[in-house]
């Protein structure tokens, strides 16, 4: 058997091996390949213009922030005028200072900003000019009546020594939410079905823990009066509040104040009836108002005519003499009566003899006529009105 023939090169593969081919040459073996290019350039190329962009972002950025321009943040120059706008006539509590409600419409505008302000008409933006309008809505108002109790430090102590309320730990412990709710409907006078919920929340916390039990009925003692009843009005007290008391006559609508725990309640005609109403009330400052009542009745002087002597006589010139005057009280005010004048019991002054006048009364007490006579005249001379008599000699 014949082996094949050896390469040319001398060498060849041990025997029983297929011959190998080789290129010419020195190189690798044709399963290596060349290493591929770096991309370190393009990168670093890419990077360069990332970092332009960034920081033209970051610059953008940071001046919308510190602008106020993003809606968090500082308060842009508009937000600020705003803010002063709303602190200076935006209604507050009376407990409440100027620094409260600079630092509440603070609060407030940091939340909503200038524009959620002007598109809800809280304020209006006139070029470089901000004005409030009053237009307040819900939830707005509740966020600047919130602050003001924040604002305020210690907003039971303010509103206590406001309200003078003796002990501030109930009032402490009344919902702040609640309490924002009544100063939107009371102070600022804004009408909202959720906040007032929450005044009304506010108000019964307020009753429980403050409104007294012990008001009891005012009394009152009747004295006889011209065309009227005197009352003494004693009025019930409750420890750290204030009752005022007033009376209203049993056919009037009108309250009229007891003033130095007296009150007049007229009457038509003398000797008639007066009754009246007697109310004491609790004014709280969160609008609650505590009454109780009571009745009483009395009677007016009765009617009188009544004749006075004179000092001087009323036409001394003609001869000695002596005059009287007709007085009376208690006749019906505004109405026109007939005094009968007699000399006894027929005669008078006039040829038919008798006389009469006629007289307006315009006020509940006074003089109508009056009677002249000589020195030593014990004639009797009466005067009748209404169906009263007054008789000379009295």
């Amino acid at each position: 058997m014949a082996m094949p023939a050896a390469p040319p090169s001398g060498y060849g593969p041990p025997p029983g091996q297929p011959p190998v081919a080789y290129a010419s040459g020195y190189g690798l073996p044709p399963h290596h390949q060349q290493p591929k290019k770096s991309n370190k350039g393009l990168l670093i190329g890419l990077g360069a213009a990332g970092a332009v962009v960034l920081v033209a972002l970051l610059g953008t950025g940071a001046w919308a922030f510190f602008s106020g321009r993003l809606g968090f943040g500082p308060l842009s120059a508009e937000d600020k005028k705003a803010v002063t706008a709303i602190a200076a006539d935006a209604p507050k509590p009376a407990w409440a200072s100027a620094g409260d409600a600079k630092c509440a419409a603070e609060q407030l505008v940091k939340d909503e900003r200038s524009d959620a302000l002007r598109e809800a008409g809280l304020i209006q933006i006139s070029g470089e000019s901000v004005t409030y309008t009053g237009a307040w809505r819900g939830p707005q108002a509740t966020t600047y009546a919130e602050g003001l109790l924040s604002c305020s430090g210690d907003w039971s102590k303010a509103i206590g020594k406001e309200w003078a309320l003796t002990d501030t730990s109930c009032l402490g412990d009344v919902d702040e939410t609640a309490m924002a709710g009544l100063i939107t409907t009371q102070v600022m006078e804004v009408e909202d079905a959720g906040v007032t919920k929450q005044a009304e929340k506010a108000v019964a916390a307020l009753d429980e823990c403050y409104v007294s039990d012990e008001l009891t009925a005012p009394t009152a003692k009747a004295t006889p009066a011209v065309l009227g009843v005197d009352f003494a009005v004693t009025s019930p007290t409750v420890e750290g509040s204030e009752v005022v008391v007033q009376a209203k006559s049993a056919d009037s609508s009108e309250w009229a104040p007891v003033t130095g725990g007296k009150v007049n309640i007229p009457v038509r005609e003398g000797g008639q009836e007066g009754c009246a109403t007697f109310q004491a009330s609790i004014n709280y400052p969160w609008g609650t108002t505590k009454t109780s009542e009571g009745e009483a009745c009395g009677k007016a002087k009765d009617r009188r005519l009544w004749w006075t002597k004179d000092k001087k006589c009323a036409q001394p010139k003609y001869a000695p003499c002596s005059s009287w005057t007709l007085h009376y009280e208690g006749y019906e005010l505004l109405s026109s009566v007939t005094i009968k004048l007699k000399l006894n019991g027929g005669d008078c002054r006039s040829a038919s003899g008798s006389c009469s006048d006629r007289a307006f009364v315009t006020k509940p007490s006074g003089t109508w006529t009056n009677w002249t006579a000589p020195k030593g005249w014990k004639d009797r001379f009466t005067a009748e009105v209404d169906g009263l008599k007054a008789v000379l000699p009295n």
